[in-house]
């Protein structure tokens, strides 16, 4: 079989790192496997394969491939522009969020509304949508003209050499009787991580480690200076592989409003961490309550309280959800489930 990715870029996110990992596991399964990306960035994951830059305004070979699989709205976008020119590859693509709750964060409800009916109208021209959770299946699988598949993102943790700097930055925390919640994420507005940084006032001993840049950043960083805690949160700047440093952190925090998957609370898991994560359905798909902590959203008392239970109880929560993430969530199972489906629908 061969197949191409096509990608925005080859920025280490979301979506980009499930293409990253379903490569590194099908690499020696399949016949061949290219990445085709439109732009060049700074923070960039390396890709055992062939790679190349493409314009999105020409078309690549398609048909020398048995599947061609998009990620993001752009790369749907140019599959879709060059649609009538591919007659004997499958093209697939991935719905990797929550569209319409997503844009209504990033945009407003109209916008949402617009570009979701939009993004839909593109996928039905597919002929497959991978859906990341059977919410997302639930909730878009009628206007996708009912061709979607669940498939689970996965993770792959590796040994990764550990910045000294950064490692002692942290455990300076732990240092002074510091109990340690951290994240990483692309930081941005619908990451709830203002939740978390608004109380801290309340919780005197402990300190927020945020792992990551994004457009929400500045706003994060002129919170902390009005609440006057410059010296309870830590931001650090991009790193790759910063599951490295979930060793360092007493509790993983994921206070999404909306998510496609928790993908670095699938990575907490397998580094066996506590997790307090926001009371939203797809969270409740891939864990539940005794394995992770849930708190409701915009809720104070619900987050210190899930926090102080995250905290006491957790060692045996950070088993529990290993060996969910452990049975259920690994790149390679991942990897192994996408080539099971590209078969099929190579047949069909």
């Amino acid at each position: 079989m061969k197949i191409a990715f096509v990608v925005p870029s080859l920025t280490n996110k979301g979506p980009i790192i499930v293409v990253h990992n379903i490569v590194k596991f099908l690499r020696d399964k399949v016949e061949k496997i290219d990445i085709y990306y439109f732009e060049e960035v700074s923070s960039t994951l390396n890709f055992d394969c062939n790679i190349y830059q493409i314009s999105k305004s020409k078309p690549i070979d398609f048909d020398n491939y048995d599947i061609v699989h998009s990620h993001t709205l752009r790369a749907d976008i140019y599959l879709y522009k060059f649609r009538k020119q591919i007659f004997k590859a499958k093209i697939v693509s991935t719905l990797h969020q929550d569209t319409f709750n997503s844009f209504s964060i990033r945009y407003n409800v109209l916008m949402s509304f617009v570009l979701t009916r939009y993004w839909c109208y593109v996928q039905r021209h597919f002929d497959g949508v991978i859906s990341i959770s059977n919410q997302l299946k639930d909730k878009y699988n009628k206007l996708l003209s009912n061709k979607m598949t669940t498939i689970y993102n996965g993770c792959n943790i590796e040994s990764f050499k550990i910045n000294e700097k950064i490692q002692n930055s942290i455990l300076e925390f732990r240092e002074k009787g510091y109990k340690i919640l951290g994240s990483y994420a692309y930081v941005t507005q619908g990451k709830g991580l203002l939740q978390v940084i608004q109380i801290l006032n309340l919780l005197p001993d402990y300190v927020f480690v945020i792992i990551g840049e994004g457009p929400y950043l500045a706003k994060l960083k002129k919170f902390v200076e009005k609440l006057n805690i410059s010296d309870r949160v830590l931001f650090i700047p991009y790193i790759q592989a910063p599951y490295s440093y979930l060793q360092f952190m007493d509790i993983y925090m994921m206070p999404s409003y909306s998510e496609g998957f928790g993908l670095a609370m699938v990575e907490a898991a397998l580094a066996k961490k506590s997790i307090v994560c926001s009371n939203i359905p797809s969270f409740h798909e891939i864990f539940n309550h005794s394995e992770v902590v849930f708190f409701d959203l915009d809720n104070s008392d619900s987050l210190i309280q899930a926090i102080k239970l995250a905290y006491i109880e957790r060692d045996k929560r950070g088993e529990l959800a290993y060996h969910k993430a452990n049975r259920f969530f690994t790149a390679e199972k991942m990897a192994d489930n996408h080539l099971l489906y590209y078969k099929k629908i190579s047949n069909k």
